[in-house]
């Protein structure tokens, strides 16, 4: 069934920013106090095409991508207490403790910004999970927005930045999502001028580990031309067309691990879609499809399939 989607230096190289002081009225301080709930949605995001390039000295790939936040959205709401990170979140097998990029980016804040309080953070997920679609990446992004407005600090924008990537590639693109062409290890993000288009995500309901997929890799590649390229036909809404540009270097390796989605690509396409590939590591496959195409699994295909459409810039609100 097809549902709808409803640089300074880093923190660890530089002295804390004396902002004690800064912590908002609501912060617990006793009796009377008003409760303050801070509630924000974050995108997914969808790779069109990724490249992964030549090896970097300090260990990480250089990457090429373009990212596209979608109509996708994982809701976290903050409320300042006393002391420590409280994160609860009711989808099974998330974690709420230091292994979660939310619990991390605030344990991140903290440390940096000096603010001595602590918060309640509640996650409430409809990005699925370890699907290549950038969900933990969102939450912790958000986070340090959420934390950043929550206790009035008022980070710049490199600041922010700084930190993002200290939690991770995608997490930079999550603090202004937009269309844009990302190179690198996530810092340089060039803003895309692309309209805004329908996508199918088909979910297979299980996830593929990027660490796994990573050590899979048998061959680089050099996507400066065909990212290029791919760009320019989306642009110009030239869609049949760019299907000649797609690439995912995980395809590869993942296909061969789950040939049930090496299937699903063929069936996209026999079935009308534009262009059909792998979102980052996986498992999620996109399809780009005109507005009146309607998709139903398979019979005995397990998973689900989510309408989505491309979002042309989200702050996330």
């Amino acid at each position: 069934m097809l549902r709808s989607a409803s640089l300074p230096q880093g923190p660890g190289s530089r002295s804390f920013r004396a902002l004690n002081s800064s912590r908002p009225l609501d912060v617990p301080q006793g009796h009377g106090r008003r409760r303050c709930v801070l509630t924000l949605r974050t995108p997914a995001k969808v790779n069109i095409g990724l490249w992964v390039e030549r090896r970097r000295p300090d260990g990480y790939h250089e990457l090429r991508s373009l990212f596209f936040p979608v109509s996708l959205f994982d809701r976290l709401s903050f409320e300042a207490r006393e002391q420590g990170i409280e994160l609860s979140c009711e989808m099974p097998h998330v974690p709420s403790d230091s292994k979660n990029l939310v619990w991390r980016a605030a344990d991140l804040y903290f440390t940096y910004t000096g603010v001595r309080s602590g918060v309640r953070i509640e996650l409430e997920k409809e990005i699925p999970v370890g699907h290549g679609l950038g969900g933990g990446s969102s939450d912790a992004a958000a986070t340090l927005l959420g934390l950043d407005r929550l206790f009035n600090t008022r980070l710049s924008r490199d600041e922010l930045h700084s930190l993002a990537i200290e939690l991770g590639m995608d997490c930079p693109f999550f603090l202004d999502p937009r269309p844009c062409l990302v190179i690198g290890r996530g810092e340089r993000m060039e803003p895309l001028n692309v309209p805004s288009f329908d996508l199918v995500i088909y979910s297979p309901g299980f996830g593929i580990s990027t660490r796994w997929a990573y050590k899979q890799l048998k061959r680089l590649t050099n996507g400066k031309n065909p990212c290029k390229l791919l760009a320019k036909a989306l642009r110009e809404r030239r869609y049949h067309e760019a299907s000649r540009w797609l690439y995912n270097s995980f395809e590869e390796v993942v296909y061969k691990r789950c040939p049930e989605l090496e299937r699903m690509v063929g069936w996209f396409v026999s079935n009308g879609a534009w262009f059909v590939g792998l979102s980052g590591s996986g498992s999620a496959l996109f399809a780009a499809v005109g507005p009146d195409v309607e998709f139903e699994l398979p019979a005995g295909v397990r998973g689900c399939l989510l309408r989505v459409r491309t979002l042309e810039h989200w702050g996330v609100v």
